[in-house]
């Protein structure tokens, strides 16, 4: 049984495709990703406005399911275009995190400055901090299961 699987309505969305398939072959090929996905337990929505895709990753009990558009109340909402969304996988990871001194680390953070990466939900009103420190921990997460540099 697969544990990275898309709903019915995500087969034709080559976002949602491309991250089965990444999320899919990391965590076959690497122990320690495999850990680190089922640790996670949130729901992100990114969305691709130039290529007019998003897409709904639900993680919980070890498994992900893809959904096409948002769905189930993302705790995060990732928003880049669709080139950038693919840069998001050459962050390297170190002690944990994501690398943020080096060149591509760099470029990343410059995106979020300039917006053309957001990741709403990481500032809720009101506050609820237990959901939004999960949610963090769980981008965490993904970003070491989609990165090729770790």
């Amino acid at each position: 049984m697969d544990v990275v699987t898309l709903d019915a309505r995500a087969a034709d969305n080559g976002l949602a495709l491309m991250l089965q398939g990444l999320i899919a072959e990391s965590i076959a090929a690497d122990a320690g990703k495999r850990r680190v996905f089922e640790a996670m337990s949130s729901t992100f929505g990114i969305v691709a406005p130039d290529a007019e895709v998003t897409v709904t990753l639900e993680f919980g009990q070890g498994r992900c399911t893809i959904y096409d558009g948002l769905r189930h109340e993302p705790a995060l909402v990732i928003t880049a275009d669709s080139g950038k969304i693919p840069e998001m996988s050459m962050l390297k990871i170190r002690y944990g995190m994501p690398w943020l001194l080096d060149e591509n680390g760099q470029g990343f953070v410059r995106s979020l400055l300039k917006r053309e990466i957001r990741i709403d939900g990481l500032i809720r009103i009101p506050p609820t901090p237990f959901k939004t420190a999960k949610a963090a921990l769980d981008l965490v997460r993904l970003t070491r299961i989609l990165s090729v540099n770790s």
